[in-house]
């Protein structure tokens, strides 16, 4: 250990960082099961093509993970979110029997309700002031 050094950086090194996901990830695989991750995005799209909005997250181990949700504010209270929320098929087609997101809640707590989704945890005054929602759903 008289040899090592630690070394704290905000510019990390693409090649240390993929050497912590590399051997993170076969950890978990020696203990769980072999990743299936795969991106799972819906946008929604102008007549140009151009994306206005959606849903970044991945399947993975039988879940569904939305990690990035975001719609322009002329759009909402649409039906576009419930939309969007079509993830929720695909992620079904690819063996997927549940879903799990964070929000804030400043955010749309009251939207992931309406659409099945139930809290699990809260982490306090994350970011200050307010409140990290962790939710899941069954699909």
């Amino acid at each position: 250990m008289a040899d090592l050094a630690l070394a704290l950086t905000d510019a990390p090194d693409p090649g240390d960082v993929a050497l912590v996901e590399r051997e993170l990830t076969a950890f978990n695989v020696e203990r769980a099961l072999p990743y299936d991750r795969r991106p799972l995005c819906v946008f929604l799209r102008d007549r140009a093509g151009r994306a206005v909005g959606g849903a970044t997250g991945t399947t993975n181990w039988g879940w569904l993970y939305l990690d990035c949700f975001w719609l322009p504010e002329a759009e909402r209270r649409a039906g576009w979110g419930g939309r969007v929320l079509a993830a929720e098929a695909e992620a079904r087609a690819r063996g997927c029997g549940r879903a799990r997101l964070f929000t804030y809640s400043f955010q749309a707590q009251g939207f992931y309700e309406r659409h099945g989704y139930a809290v699990f945890g809260v982490l306090d005054d994350y970011p200050p002031g307010h409140r990290q929602v962790w939710m899941r759903k069954d699909l």
